[in-house]
């Protein structure tokens, strides 16, 4: 039997002292320690974004289909809700 592949939920991360990025892990406590890691300042805040954006500290690689392009485009106005276009952002 094949291992089951979860994915990933992009979230948006404030960072005090280094410029807002996309984290793409399992959970928001996944999420906020890899941001920790990975942007070596103190996290301000997280929420879940609709798709990633960019730019992106650990973009997740599924097995079958890859990178999820960057889809968000304005992060900042849709962490923590769904996405509010009726259109693609890049129309």
């Amino acid at each position: 039997m094949s291992e089951q592949v979860v994915w990933h939920h992009p979230f948006w991360v404030a960072f005090k002292g280094r410029t807002d990025a996309c984290v793409e892990a399992e959970s928001e406590e996944e999420a906020r320690r890899v941001a920790a890691e990975l942007g070596g300042c103190e996290v301000v805040s997280i929420k879940r974004i609709p798709y990633p954006a960019t730019p992106r500290l650990r973009p997740f690689e599924h097995p079958k289909y890859g990178v999820i392009p960057a889809f968000c485009f304005r992060p900042q106005q849709c962490r923590g809700t769904s996405c509010p276009q009726r259109y693609s952002c890049t129309e």
